[in-house]
């Protein structure tokens, strides 16, 4: 799914994948989902598409071996290596919309545009697979999440009370992806945030050069 001369690797998400999934949702949301909610939706979500950031690395045939030792250790929990610090899912509601149901980066990856890359990646397959319009919930005091949103063309679109199990409200947002104009400044966004991913991949090659050096 990713460009090869980005640093990260997007992947579908794996049930082996869920443990590491379910640590960072803990960490990420006030409400969060159960592990068991992300295995139904690879088991049964046939309209749902989940995927995985991966951190910068070894290949993962060597860091965390054959995708059916990473299924095996997440059904019988054994330890392993993760290099997941991310993911996002989204679902198709009709022929022309698809909802992002999730996005989170484990808090120790934040910062880096990471989030930004995850819902990027989002639109960009959501607009594979022909779909023209894109919805989202985002709770009301998420400034960050919904400033990110807008730069993406997303807008409100009402607000949906009491809707997370704090008692907290949604904000319902969407954006048109259809058009060559959005294409355009999708093209424009991730041009933009290639270069922020490589010139941080490249200061922290060079902080690594210069601690082998010490």
């Amino acid at each position: 799914m990713m460009r090869q001369s980005l640093p990260y690797t997007i992947r579908p998400m794996e049930p082996g994948d869920v443990p590491t999934v379910a640590a960072i949702e803990r960490l990420s949301f006030p409400t969060p989902w159960p592990a068991s909610a992300f295995l139904h939706e690879l088991s049964h979500g046939t309209r749902s598409f989940y995927y995985v950031l991966l951190k910068p690395g070894a290949s993962e045939a060597v860091s965390s071996g054959r995708g059916w030792r990473r299924w095996l250790r997440g059904v019988i929990g054994l330890p392993g290596e993760s290099r997941v610090i991310g993911y996002m899912g989204f679902r198709l509601k009709s022929a022309e919309t698809a909802h992002i149901s999730t996005i989170a980066v484990h808090p120790d990856w934040r910062g880096r545009g990471l989030g930004e890359l995850l819902l990027l990646t989002a639109i960009e397959s959501i607009l594979e697979l022909g779909i023209s319009k894109v919805s989202l919930e985002v709770r009301a005091s998420n400034k960050v999440a919904q400033n990110l949103y807008r730069k993406y063309g997303f807008r409100f679109r009402g607000v949906r009370r009491l809707y997370y199990r704090d008692g907290e409200d949604a904000w319902l947002m969407g954006v048109e992806v259809s058009g060559d104009a959005y294409r355009a400044r999708l093209t424009g966004l991730r041009q933009a945030l290639e270069v922020r991913l490589h010139r941080q991949q490249r200061q922290t090659d060079v902080g690594q050069n210069d601690g082998d050096r010490l």
